[in-house]
């Protein structure tokens, strides 16, 4: 089993394989994976913003922004 790490620590451009939303606040979860970010999902992170702005990432097509805090808290595995 590999060893999950932070979504903020990929660099941007790079996939990675969703392993864990169970940090999260529930309503955020919640909110993700109607938007079908799950465990196991391929996310690509696009950009993270200067100065604690928002994280966009790419899941299924659709492009999702994030509060830092918030892709901080999603482990990922890098492909």
């Amino acid at each position: 089993m590999s060893i999950g790490i932070s979504l903020l620590k990929l660099k941007p451009g790079s996939t990675g394989q969703l392993m864990s939303l169970d940090a999260l606040d529930p309503l955020v979860h919640r909110r993700l994976t109607d938007m079908g970010v799950r465990t196991g999902a391929t996310i690509r992170l696009h950009k993270v913003t200067p100065l604690g702005g928002p994280v966009i990432i790419e899941c299924n097509g659709q492009l999702i922004g994030l509060r830092q805090k918030q892709a901080g808290h999603m482990e990922v595995c890098p492909a």
